[in-house]
């Protein structure tokens, strides 16, 4: 009897650790998914590509880097798959069902931005501040159930949750804007527009075409080609803008 009582004991203990087993394995794959998501502490990075001609604001903006016309060049994006369901929830909230005509939620509309990385030419910028940006076409292109959406970078936005990147700029350019010329099929009007401009001695922010892949989560995708837009802020003067 002694022996039997023994050995259920030893059933029960043995039931109780494999029981832990489990919860343990349980909560290490939740930090798993976690992790790959993204939403744990991220503060903890090197600058490593990080130069003065590159990425400080101690350089003037590089217009022939970035606004050259030599080349259409390519730029990607990525972001964390949750951090990217965050803009597309926000974007509901605003124009409602993705691919769905509505009228929009009204009050000020203002999508918001999240941590992303950018790559050019070989080169990161980090935790830049990436959102959908405001445009007449941009309700257009989401409730027509299109992604290839415009985008605002703002590459030292995130300065206070990463020191590492303060000041942080593209070549010397704080904002940019990336078009995506949903109403201009040929992907040419703003381009022609700011170069006959240019030819007659008429300031105008600069523009230039860019290939745009975005990595939320599932490998790099391609977006389209986009109108690379120089932002109005401290590199230019108001007035320059048309």
């Amino acid at each position: 009897m002694k022996k039997i009582k023994k050995n259920i004991s030893l059933f029960f203990k043995v039931l109780s650790f494999g029981a832990l087993l489990i919860s343990l394995n349980s909560c290490s794959s939740d930090d798993s998914i976690i992790n790959e998501l993204g939403e744990v502490d991220d503060t903890d990075f090197e600058t490593t590509d990080w130069t003065v001609e590159t990425h400080s604001d101690g350089v003037s903006p590089d217009f022939e880097e970035v606004f050259g016309d030599n080349a259409v060049k390519r730029l990607d994006i990525v972001i964390t798959e949750a951090r990217w369901q965050n803009m597309l929830d926000d974007m509901t909230a605003i124009y409602g069902a993705f691919g769905v005509p509505s009228s929009p939620s009204g009050g000020d509309i203002d999508p918001i931005s999240m941590p992303a990385e950018v790559f050019y030419n070989g080169l990161e910028w980090y935790r830049v501040g990436v959102g959908f940006k405001e445009t007449s076409d941009l309700q257009k292109s989401w409730q027509s159930g299109i992604l290839k959406l415009a985008y605002k970078l703002d590459f030292d936005e995130f300065e206070e949750d990463y020191p590492q990147i303060e000041n942080q700029r593209f070549y010397g350019f704080n904002k940019l804007i990336l078009k995506n010329n949903f109403s201009d099929k040929l992907i040419l009007k703003d381009k022609t527009a700011t170069s006959e401009l240019s030819d007659e001695v008429l300031e105008t922010s600069h523009k230039a075409f860019y290939t745009v892949y975005v990595d939320h989560g599932e490998g790099a995708q391609y977006f389209g080609v986009y109108t690379m837009v120089e932002e109005v802020d401290e590199t230019m003067p108001a007035e320059q803008v048309l």
